[in-house]
């Protein structure tokens, strides 16, 4: 009987002495929702690129809706979290009250796609911040303000703020003459947004719009931007003369609350020069937006900027 318990004793020492001693007490990083709204410093942006944009342009080229976030820590990938998220952080040495991270605000391609893609066109992304095992830092709109900036390859050939001057035209006047109005934002009147109404007019029940005429070099990244709600769903399309060729690039469904969108272009363009034997390093083309109206209704359709970024990704 001694033997039994002096046996079970040992082996009792033996088990704790295995115990796993490490601890994996996780600190916590809590994004909000809006975290990245305002995460854009332009006030250089004219001097380190070479560019006159005035105000309306630079505050436009700054607005983003972020919808997910990239972490890493130490090296290693913590993922992507679908905004407002909590991220657990483990192995924190517990010497320290704060740590560096990597983060990359991220968004939905195309608007609809079950694809998260982070945002290449910025210069920096680490960032310090107060964390320790046990505790929960929250990163708010008001910390990452003014954080992040531009890398200086960044390009916006179009930005449509709808303040003073409408840089769309219709596409095809024969079909349809339909441009955007500019009218204040019931909701922020100093703001302007562009409104497309069409009406039981047979020149007015649908429109298309373009941009004006730009050459993108193939291999960048490009997004069309667009901040929108709208009655009735619209179409996205390029116009690449040279190619003799009109391509989709998706929709836009109808909502009736704001809705922010980053819809990929280069790969479209990529779709269309490998469709011909036309060689070239960028393509001529006019980005076109298009919509018709609901039936037995007026139908309307609203957008706060449009905005096409291109560029290497950093």
């Amino acid at each position: 009987m001694k033997k039994t318990i002096l046996f079970l004793a040992v082996l009792a020492m033996l088990v704790s002495s295995c115990k796993d001693k490490h601890d994996y007490t996780p600190g916590i990083i809590e994004f909000s929702e809006d975290t990245f709204d305002d995460c854009f410093d332009v006030s250089n942006f004219n001097a380190e690129h070479e560019v006159l944009y005035d105000d309306e342009q630079l505050y436009t080229i700054g607005r983003h809706k972020f919808t997910h976030v990239y972490v890493s820590y130490n090296g290693n990938a913590l993922g992507v979290w679908e905004l407002p998220c909590q991220v657990p952080i483990l192995d924190l040495p517990s010497s320290t009250d704060s740590i560096t991270i990597y983060v990359v605000p991220c968004f939905k391609k195309n608007g609809q796609s079950s694809t998260v893609k982070g945002y290449g066109y910025i210069k920096s992304y680490q960032f310090k911040i107060p964390l320790s095992k046990g505790g929960t830092t929250k990163l708010t709109k008001e910390m990452m303000n003014k954080h992040y900036q531009y890398h200086q390859y960044t390009v916006f050939p179009f930005i449509e703020t709808f303040h003073s001057h409408i840089d769309f035209s219709p596409y095809n006047p024969v079909i349809s003459v339909v441009n955007f109005e500019c009218i204040a934002d019931p909701e922020n009147p100093s703001n302007r947004l562009g409104k497309i109404t069409l009406t039981g007019d047979s020149l007015h029940e649908t429109f298309e719009v373009a941009t004006p005429e730009y050459i993108y070099t193939l291999s960048n990244q490009t997004y069309l931007e667009i901040r929108y709600k709208c009655e009735s769903d619209m179409t996205i399309e390029i116009a690449a003369p040279d190619y003799y060729t009109v391509y989709p690039c998706g929709g836009l469904y109808a909502t009736n609350e704001w809705q922010t969108v980053y819809i990929n272009l280069d790969e479209r363009f990529a779709n269309i020069y490998n469709s011909t034997s036309l060689h070239a390093t960028g393509i001529r083309a006019k980005i076109l937006i298009s919509g018709s109206k609901l039936e037995n209704q007026d139908t309307h359709f609203y957008f706060d900027y449009v905005k096409i970024v291109t560029g290497p990704q950093s």
